[in-house]
């Protein structure tokens, strides 16, 4: 019985989940294929990413009581945080927030880096040992995913404060605009990157800092795509507030990143990387496998070839 469940689990060790006329096409088809095989799974892993999470979402909310400290009521609350933000207070709290989220985005950096293996393997129709490959990613990268934690908070940070420094200059000068939305540009251009650094990292055997500089060439080679899939986490929030009346869209958008919003999001960021990869990594590294997952065009010219033999025995 016990090996019926781990069946259900993990699949069959070394086997996927297509034989080779069953393989998908197209990367869409692929995607929707592979999310319906390990829907169940990815909820699994979205509950243990939130374990290293915990520390982003305590620090939220200890400074979200400090805006509304005295409050008995989520009305008086409401009131208490705009008084904070016409007394200026709100600034103050912000910088706070974002340098207490350095070291919170370094933890929740490490589970992220954990799941990049499994994630990346799913979404290119591989087994994965879920646990095992986890510690073991997490054993292997833990430096390099500290590293790229530290700098995703302090972008924010850094972004944070130069906004107010030039915004508050351009009142002077329009010049001043130009340095805001360069370090605005900058920011944004390297959380899209992070959206190729982590699986790569657990990929190909670079070190950081040719992964971050390969990350970034990507990013803008495929800047459109880039944009899109860094954006897609606030699609479905606008959705459900768009839906669902204000009094419960909160707790809906809650719901939903508890129970699967996240690693459904890292599980389509990561099928993108694996898509740019093959374009632009795989072909270049000898012996490296391109298209994993997807149907080899030459298995359907072999289906399509006619011979001779063929035509004698029908």
């Amino acid at each position: 019985m016990s090996g019926l469940f781990n069946s259900f689990y993990y699949g069959k060790a070394g086997k996927a989940d297509f034989t080779p006329d069953q393989l998908p096409k197209t990367r869409v088809q692929l995607f929707f294929s592979m999310l319906r095989v390990r829907f169940s799974s990815l909820v699994g892993l979205n509950l243990l990413y939130f374990l290293f999470s915990l520390p982003t979402i305590a620090w939220t909310f200890i400074n979200y009581l400090a805006i509304t400290s005295g409050a008995v009521d989520p009305e008086t609350g409401e009131q208490i945080a705009e008084a904070a933000i016409t007394a200026g207070q709100a600034s103050t709290y912000l910088f706070q927030w974002l340098l207490g989220m350095i070291p919170c985005m370094m933890i929740s950096s490490i589970g992220r880096m954990g799941l990049a293996l499994p994630l990346r393997n799913w979404a290119r129709d591989d087994h994965s040992f879920v646990m095992s490959d986890i510690k073991d990613t997490i054993k292997g990268n833990w430096k390099q995913a500290l590293v790229v934690g530290f700098i995703s908070g302090f972008s924010l940070l850094v972004a944070y404060i130069c906004y107010l420094y030039y915004g508050s200059m351009s009142t002077n000068s329009l010049f001043w605009l130009v340095p805001q939305a360069l370090v605005l540009i900058f920011c944004v251009l390297w959380w899209m990157s992070t959206m190729l650094i982590y699986p790569m990292t657990v990929t190909y055997d670079m070190k950081l800092r040719t992964v971050i500089q390969n990350s970034v060439i990507m990013a803008l080679a495929r800047l459109p795509f880039s944009v899109l899939f860094w954006a897609l986490p606030t699609f479905i929030p606008m959705l459900i507030v768009y839906f669902i009346p204000s009094g419960y869209a909160m707790l809906v958008i809650g719901l939903y990143y508890l129970v699967i919003g996240y690693a459904l999001y890292q599980f389509m960021t990561i099928s993108y990387a694996n898509s740019c990869f093959d374009r632009f990594l795989n072909p270049r590294i000898e012996g490296a496998e391109v298209n994993k997952g997807l149907r080899d065009p030459s298995y359907d010219e072999e289906d399509e070839t006619v011979t001779d033999e063929d035509i004698k025995n029908l």
